[in-house]
């Protein structure tokens, strides 16, 4: 009962159909760059029409992993058509070019996720080149204002609202073990962890993304956002940026297949409190329970059928190790291969046997 605790200063505005509320939320603001991609015309072109902007200039050009690319070509843009605020609407890549642009131009980011992916909870950016994928923290890039509003999620793909869903559970899993984590960090982790389950087992049942999934599934991933900002976060994490910085994988795809096997990795390593927390939220066989909730939602979960090749393993272990970092386990080669190992085929060592309830 003895830590230290920073809270981000986000202004956070949460509910269905918050969004029409934009123009005063900018009202600050004389012009405005927008990153958005064309689905979300209809939404800008309502910007424009407020009159309350001089300029409001739209980006519609968005990349995984934020290639280096992209942010010196829509950073051009925005030199040529000056303006005095950002406005990411969007996913994780989105929010996270307009991150990118920040990190050098320091101008303040309004941010409207449309998935759940909880990169506008964080001061965490992530470029990528040639060479891999380069991250850092920096409040430059750490959103000014969040707005979540249900609208922008309910028209996920279920396949996509999946992934997305336990990309953020992802970042929860790891809060909960995190080595500089802190009861509140922890009970607000737990936390997140049954809105993504219950949101994510009602999608499963249903086979669509309902109102309930979806209003369970956006507030655990504005928890799981605040989670990867206030701790750090470990193999999972690394291991996702490593599959998708340097061997081009889908950056929700990965999280959704990882987290099995990464919480396999670290089970013997976890205290027996934090293990009860685990069995207590997802059920007596955690790193299973996690698989079938992409199974259930009808999501791949291995390496393989995402498209990691096998003969990489060793390639992406000597990645992972290059960069030393705290982790619960010990980070060993020949483990961390078989980590991989498994993943690629899907195939958890312990599960339940048949007959059993997890």
């Amino acid at each position: 009962m003895k830590f230290e605790y920073r809270s981000q200063p986000i202004e956070v505005l949460y509910g269905k159909g918050r969004f029409s509320e934009i123009a005063n939320v900018l009202r600050d603001y004389n012009s405005c760059f927008v990153i958005a991609n064309e689905r979300m015309n209809k939404r800008v072109e309502l910007l424009r029409k407020s009159g309350n902007f001089e300029h409001v200039t739209q980006f519609a050009k968005v990349i995984q992993h934020v290639p280096q690319s992209l942010v010196d070509e829509a950073h051009e843009i925005l030199s040529n058509n000056p303006a005095d605020v950002l406005l990411a609407i969007g996913g994780g890549s989105a929010i996270g070019l307009a991150k990118a642009i920040a990190l050098k131009t320091e101008h303040p980011i309004v941010a409207v996720p449309s998935t759940y992916s909880g990169s506008e909870q964080t001061n965490i950016w992530g470029i990528s080149s040639e060479g891999g994928k380069t991250t850092g923290k920096s409040d430059r890039v750490l959103p000014k204002i969040v707005i979540y509003d249900s609208d922008f999620t309910k028209s996920l793909p279920v396949k996509l609202a999946v992934k997305s869903a336990m990309n953020a559970m992802a970042h929860l899993i790891e809060a909960v073990y995190a080595p500089d984590g802190n009861p509140i960090t922890r009970l607000s982790a737990l936390g997140g962890i049954e809105f993504i389950k219950k949101g994510l087992n009602i999608l499963g049942h249903k086979q669509e993304l309902t109102e309930e999934a979806n209003e369970h599934l956006l507030m655990g991933a504005f928890i799981a956002g605040r989670s990867l900002c206030e701790v750090s976060m470990s193999l999972h994490h690394k291991t996702a940026h490593v599959l998708g910085g340097s061997f081009g994988m889908d950056h929700a795809g990965v999280h959704t297949v990882l987290q099995p096997y990464v919480l396999e990795y670290q089970w013997n390593f976890l205290s027996d409190e934090i293990k009860k927390d685990f069995t207590t939220k997802l059920g007596n066989y955690p790193a299973y329970e996690l698989k079938m909730l992409a199974k259930r939602g009808g999501v791949e979960t291995n390496l393989k059928s995402i498209g990691f090749k096998r003969e990489d393993i060793s390639k992406a272990v000597e990645i992972i190790l290059s960069k030393p970092y705290a982790n619960v386990a010990p980070l060993e080669k020949k483990a961390l291969s078989d980590m991989l190992k498994s993943a690629y085929h899907g195939e958890l060592k312990h599960k339940p046997k048949r007959g059993e309830s997890e």
